[in-house]
């Protein structure tokens, strides 16, 4: 029996989902991500049934079971008994006092990935679910190290260096700040370990088992969840690293990372920082993984990571999946652009609590260092720049000045509008500015709600000021801060580094993306926009696109002259390593194909290094060439150095499929006209549902375009024409 095939992101605020069923129809699912559907009581029946106006995902009655939670004074809560879904009734399992006119969220009460395959298989609680094969992106991990809800975990470190990670660096994060106040370090306890590794690799001070039974016990009695590992040049020979990690396992410590498995690099620093990050999430993770799998039994089971691949399950280290939502929807927008004939693009992805931008210059372009709150996390992943600027940042006046982010509602209680007690955010705004439109929005809005939102900052701009500020400006301003900040996170991956943004095509995805990719392309003098038609799910499509790969690197330290002649046998050593961890993961030897081979120089003392492409005969005009472009300058006669190698393995994949129908050019008829407040007027603007549109469909602005997973404002001035991949094509009027 086939398998379905589902693919899914969890980001912050929204679940994006995808699925291929067994006969290969296609099912597009965005749920909010702790795991519930809203809707509206829009009249009750009899105290255990009522109607409502909710678009249920399914076909099915699968709900028997499923919690309902209602939000009116009492919160009432309750059991489904049934629901008729083609006359929109709910039948309850208990009876229920007044709810009419209530908004209400139902749910399975299980994770996020499961609660949505769950309504894509429509799979009742009590029946078990069909073959799936699944490909996940999380935000679990982030949010986890962001709010500092990881696990409780211990640092053991070689003796004289337990004040490593709270001296760090010494930077001072702000210079000029008289108070400096330091992030406290993700570990509870930190324990010295007697024990040292010479330079060289061999050993000057053994392991003593019997000091480490006895911590053993300490560690126990503490209790401690998660024990991270950091011994000094562990990289040169991890062997106390293994017999560490080998004895406190026998010892019944079920979560113990070394340093040695998360990076092969020299220093120890970020090496401890990287082990104590993966120690505090490896318990939340595995949980979390474990609690799917659990659900989804037998399930084939791949997790994206940051670097845009996909890994086993069991297979991955937390560390490694920090940013695989925002990774997996470069891959999508790549994959997107590639179809419509483009590979210079800038990707925008504006989500529900943040924005996301990259730019590919024909192939990704790779980070081995980020930053995830205060965390220095070394692990392979896309450059992606981002922002606290999404559909959920919340919109207020400080006593001062209007702001915008960086914090945000979140899925819960979400924005205003969505009826659950939220604060004015971007999405309010753009509902009341008529840039969102109720009626084809795929949970219910509820513009009373936004406007008593805006009242409140309105009111604090009064008290304020003394002045009654217009209630329209202060909304297009809002709007203004949102695209400015939007514009410079793709200023910063562009223009700082030496990329004119005019070159590039702007793909815009996510569930808010197309109601400002119009003001931000005229913001950069961008005239080229690609919108495809699946914008608001592009990361899961990314992540169902992404291929299986794999990183192996190789610290080298040695003079360019020296390791020249060796570097084929490196890229051949590297290469085999990580072909016999992917057959270990069950990918034949003839599926394992060599992606990329990228060699770290730097001039002999200094600390940063250059990335450059392996090409054998070529390196050295490479560096000099990338080198002159990065610092504007070159260094006569001075010694270069080869710091590392590092080899990109990938799985043969399928290519990417692509439904196209031949395009006519048509300008097909509106639904209507309403009005949308453009640049301080309301206009005239023409709405259209995406899925009636073929083809070949053109159009001018002012419009919205809806479909079932976002909204595109086309502003006046622009065209919008679909290509034959279903992927709308925006340029500006004067290009034709």
């Amino acid at each position: 029996m086939n398998a379905w095939k589902i693919w899914v992101d969890t980001g912050g605020t929204f679940t994006d989902c995808i699925a291929y069923s067994p006969d290969q129809k296609i099912k597009r699912l965005k749920v909010l991500s702790h795991g519930v559907m809203k809707g509206e009581v829009t009249r009750q029946l009899s105290p255990t049934s009522f109607l409502t106006s909710l678009s249920w995902p399914t076909t099915n009655d699968i709900y028997r079971g499923f919690t309902i939670r209602f939000f009116d004074s009492k919160g009432t809560r309750g059991k489904v008994e049934k629901i008729d879904i083609p006359n929109q009734t709910v039948y309850l399992s208990n009876p229920v006092v007044e709810i009419r006119g209530c908004s209400f969220e139902i749910s399975s009460e299980e994770e996020v990935p499961v609660f949505a395959t769950r309504l894509l298989t429509e799979t009742g609680l009590l029946d078990s679910f069909p073959p799936i094969e699944l490909k996940l992106g999380s935000t679990r991990g982030t949010n986890a190290l962001l709010e500092r809800k990881g696990a409780r975990t211990a640092l053991l470190i070689t003796q004289g260096f337990k004040d490593l990670l709270e001296i760090g660096t010494q930077q001072r994060p702000d210079l000029f700040a008289l108070e400096v106040i330091k992030e406290k370090p993700l570990y509870d306890w930190v324990f010295e370990i007697n024990e040292r590794i010479e330079s060289d690799g061999s050993v000057h001070i053994p392991l003593d088992l019997t000091e480490i039974e006895s911590l053993a016990l300490e560690l126990k009695r503490i209790p401690c969840e998660s024990i991270a590992i950091a011994c000094v040049n562990s990289y040169k020979n991890p062997a106390h690293e293994l017999q560490l990690k080998t004895t406190l396992q026998k010892l019944g410590f079920s979560f113990v990372s070394i340093s040695t498995e998360v990076s092969r690099q020299i220093k120890i620093l970020p090496r401890a920082e990287t082990v104590v990050a993966n120690a505090y999430l490896n318990p939340i993770i595995r949980n979390y993984v474990q609690g799917i799998q659990e659900k989804l039994q037998h399930a084939q089971f791949k997790i994206m990571t940051s670097a845009g691949g996909l890994v086993n399950a069991g297979q991955f280290f937390p560390k490694d999946s920090l940013l695989s939502g925002p990774a997996g929807g470069v891959v999508g927008a790549v994959t997107a652009a590639r179809l419509s004939g483009e590979d210079r693009i800038i990707t925008f992805d504006m989500g529900g609590t943040g924005t996301d931008v990259s730019l590919v210059n024909k192939q990704y372009t790779y980070r081995y260092e980020s930053k995830v709150g205060a965390a220095r996390i070394l692990s392979p992943s896309l450059a992606i720049e981002t922002i606290a600027a999404g559909g959920g940042s919340i919109c207020d006046f400080d006593g001062h000045k209007l702001i915008v982010g960086p914090h945000s509602a979140g899925a819960f209680p979400g924005p205003a509008c969505y009826g659950s007690g939220g604060p004015l955010t971007i999405t309010d705004v753009n509902l009341l500015l008529g840039r969102t439109h109720p009626e084809l929005f795929t949970i219910p809005l509820f513009r009373a709600y936004s406007e008593r939102a805006l009242k409140r900052v309105l009111d604090k701009m009064r008290t304020a000021s003394g002045k009654a500020p217009s209630p329209h400006a202060v909304l297009q301003s809002f709007i203004q801060i949102a695209n400015e900040k939007m514009a410079e996170a793709i200023r910063k991956v562009s223009i700082q580094q030496g990329h004119d943004p005019a070159d590039y095509a702007l793909l815009s995805f996510g569930g808010a993306g197309g109601q400002h990719a119009c003001a931000l392309a005229q913001l950069l003098d961008m005239r080229k926009m690609i919108i495809p038609y699946d914008a608001g799910l592009l990361s899961a499509y990314g992540i169902g696109h992404a291929n299986i790969s794999h990183f192996e690197e190789q610290l080298v330290l040695g003079s360019f002259e020296e390791v020249e002649p060796q570097l084929a046998k490196y890229q051949d050593e590297l290469f085999k390593r990580g072909q016999k961890k992917l057959e270990a993961d069950g990918y034949p030897e003839r599926e394992v194909l060599l992606d990329r081979v990228m060699l770290f120089m730097r001039f002999k003392g200094q600390e940063s290094t250059i990335e450059v492409p392996y090409k054998e005969g070529k390196l050295y005009a490479a560096f000099r060439r990338r080198y002159i472009s990065l610092y504007g300058h070159w260094l006569a006669n001075r010694l270069i150095e080869v710091e590392s190698i590092r080899v990109i393995l990938k799985v043969r994949g399928a290519s990417p499929k692509s439904k196209r129908v031949r395009a006519r050019s048509h300008q097909p008829e509106a639904l209507r006209k309403i009005k949308v407040f453009y640049y301080n007027s309301w206009k005239e603007a023409s709405l259209y549902q995406w899925e009636s549109l073929q083809p070949g469909a053109r159009l001018m602005g002012p419009a919205l375009v809806i479909s079932g997973n976002s909204t595109t404002v086309i502003d006046p001035g622009w065209q919008f024409q679909l290509d034959e991949n279903n992927h709308a094509i925006l340029r500006k009027q004067s290009d034709e």
